[in-house]
């Protein structure tokens, strides 16, 4: 299913998952070939438009910087 991440620096990521994480779980996202971000779920929004045949979810994540 596509899943927008959103509360990232870098804008909105947009990936395909096959399970949808819950809130106060962490994630960290590969978006690139040494790009990453990491960050706790907040939120879970589900847009379902039925005439058009489409589900998406939305994230809602707030960075966690790891220690390095």
């Amino acid at each position: 299913m596509r899943v927008e991440i959103y509360g990232v620096p870098q804008g909105t990521i947009e990936v395909e998952l096959q399970l949808l994480p819950r809130i106060g779980e962490t994630i960290k996202v590969m978006y690139g070939a040494d790009a990453e971000v990491k960050g706790e779920v907040k939120g879970v929004e589900h847009y379902i438009n039925q005439h058009a045949n489409e589900h998406k979810v939305i994230l809602t994540i707030r960075p966690v910087i790891s220690p390095e």
